[in-house]
């Protein structure tokens, strides 16, 4: 007590000069219309501020949540659009189809979607990966497609309980069966390591018509399901086999920016696996 004592003897002159100016802003601000404006005005501007910088980081705080919520949302959303095109492929293949044969819902999906985000990328060298933040402990395997919000990424390489390696597109080591979008002749996509934005579709048959920006599309495969977009045709290449035609096809996934991805899960992948090798 006596040191506070002490304090305010000691420092009076500066106590009282504080008390003296608070109580003169409380008489202008007061008693004249104009400064009261003034102070209001003010005020509500640094309170406005404030609040404003306030929610700007309650939302980056909630950002990560916000941002898986979406990618889960997504995945789900990616499978009730597969499941609904495979149905109407079906509906219209099938011309002989009668309603009294039709179910009353929708079948059960093939395919289901593990979303996931891009911790690490490697695109130093020709055998590019990508590494993501699931693994085996959310049901990732090796051999499951992955793929982005504007199409194919690449195969999931290895898993551990927590991470996933992916070979993208952009991997000497990567294949994948495809057609252009107008056509049933199918060749099959490779990368010739000279850029991250340009792979190629060989195999093609040397009659196969084609101009550029025709999109290209996933075909026959264990591990993606059909007409999944890998990219757009940007012209002709040179063909390693006179026999056939190979074209540039721009990719669509922009391996720059891309971190939120979508592993594909197939219900009957092992099923189907373990019948083709027992083929002798």
């Amino acid at each position: 007590m006596k040191n506070l004592l002490a304090f305010i003897i000691r420092n009076s002159s500066w106590l009282v000069a504080v008390g003296l100016i608070v109580i003169s802003f409380y008489l202008v601000f007061s008693y004249n219309s104009y400064q009261r404006s003034v102070y209001l005005t003010s005020a509500n501007k640094v309170v406005g501020r404030f609040y404003e910088v306030s929610s700007k980081a309650t939302a980056f705080i909630h950002l990560n949540k916000s941002n898986r919520l979406l990618l889960e949302r997504n995945a789900q959303l990616e499978a009730e659009l597969n499941l609904l095109r495979t149905y109407l492929s079906d509906t219209q293949r099938d011309t002989l189809t009668t309603k009294a044969f039709l179910s009353d819902s929708i079948p059960a999906s093939r395919f289901s979607f593990i979303p996931a985000e891009v911790i690490n990328v490697s695109f130093s060298g020709p055998n590019n990966f990508i590494t993501v933040n699931k693994g085996s402990a959310h049901g990732v395997k090796p051999d499951m497609g992955v793929v982005s919000q504007n199409g194919v990424v690449g195969v999931v390489l290895k898993a551990s309980p927590t991470f996933s390696v992916i070979i993208p597109i952009i991997n000497p080591k990567f294949r994948l069966s495809a057609k252009l979008k107008n056509s049933n002749n199918t060749g099959s996509i490779s990368w010739d390591g000279k850029d991250l934005i340009t792979a190629q579709i060989g195999e093609l048959p040397k009659h196969e018509v084609f101009q550029s920006g025709d999109t290209v599309l996933t075909s026959f495969s264990r591990i993606f399901p059909k007409d999944i977009v890998i990219g757009y045709v940007t012209g002709q290449a040179l063909s390693k086999d006179d026999n056939f035609k190979t074209l540039d096809v721009r990719i669509a996934t922009d391996f720059y920016s891309v971190r939120d991805i979508l592993i594909i899960k197939d219900r009957h992948y092992d099923e189907q696996k373990q019948l083709e090798n027992s083929i002798p």
